[in-house]
């Protein structure tokens, strides 16, 4: 079945168990590394502040170098997760299509394994003060394309295989799915959402999806795989058909 598969708030990035529990060292390296500079930071602020006296001044700033230390673990998860992803994405490039269900299919085995690298950022993401530069900041380096002048900040969105174009409103616990497993088919294709689209709450877009300017999809819909839902239009229901005015 299509489904959302977090709960948290992240974007969707299941992972297979199997491969989870084999590969989950690059997690944890990943981890590990993105509280280096973090470490660094505050030896050099305990360093500058504390070992020096200046016990006033390291209570005063004590609450923006709580801050500070949330997004330098947040920017450095994302830095590594790049360089773990582009060395993934080298070894075997992503590609759309339909796939077997199968770790011994390298199309489901590596998406997995591109999912493993970004789990951590998007976890972190979802945890600051400041989770609307999820979807405005982080999924852009992993190559999701969100235009201006939208606003997108309460949906699921997959971190891959997504275009979003510009002046777009994503209703709340809305889901953009660019992949799909049924039985044992695993399918990855990409969502194209142009300009001036609307898409109400919790709306599910399935992968292949494409949107075409100033389409409407209202609350509570879902579309099936591949649809395409024509300019100037309305849709709704299950799965959303064209609204008759």
């Amino acid at each position: 079945m299509f489904q959302p598969a977090s709960l948290k708030g992240d974007s969707p990035t299941p992972i297979d168990e199997r491969i989870r529990n084999k590969y989950l060292i690059i997690y944890l390296i990943i981890i590990i590394l993105s509280f280096v500079p973090c470490s660094l930071f505050e030896y050099i602020y305990v360093q500058f502040l504390w070992d020096k006296g200046l016990f006033f001044l390291f209570f005063l700033f004590l609450p923006f170098n709580l801050l500070f230390l949330i997004y330098i673990l947040q920017l450095s998860a994302i830095l590594f997760s790049v360089l773990f992803l582009t060395i993934i994405k080298l070894l075997f490039p992503p590609m759309e299509g339909i796939f077997s269900r199968d770790i011994n299919d390298k199309n489901y085995l590596f998406w997995n394994l591109r999912n493993v690298a970004k789990k951590w950022p998007l976890f972190i993401s979802a945890s600051n003060p400041f989770p609307w530069l999820k979807n405005r900041f982080i999924l852009r380096f992993f190559g999701v394309k969100i235009g201006k002048k939208g606003i997108c900040d309460s949906c699921w969105i997959s971190s891959e295989f997504v275009n979003i174009g510009r002046n777009v409103i994503i209703g709340m616990g809305s889901t953009l799915l660019s992949f799909g497993i049924e039985q044992d088919k695993f399918i990855l294709k990409k969502i194209q959402v142009e300009d001036n689209v609307l898409i109400g709450a919790k709306c599910v877009l399935l992968p292949g999806t494409i949107m075409k300017n100033d389409s409407k999809l209202s609350a509570h819909s879902y579309t099936n795989f591949n649809d395409i839902l024509k300019e100037n239009s309305i849709y709704s229901g299950h799965p959303a058909k064209l609204k008759e005015v």
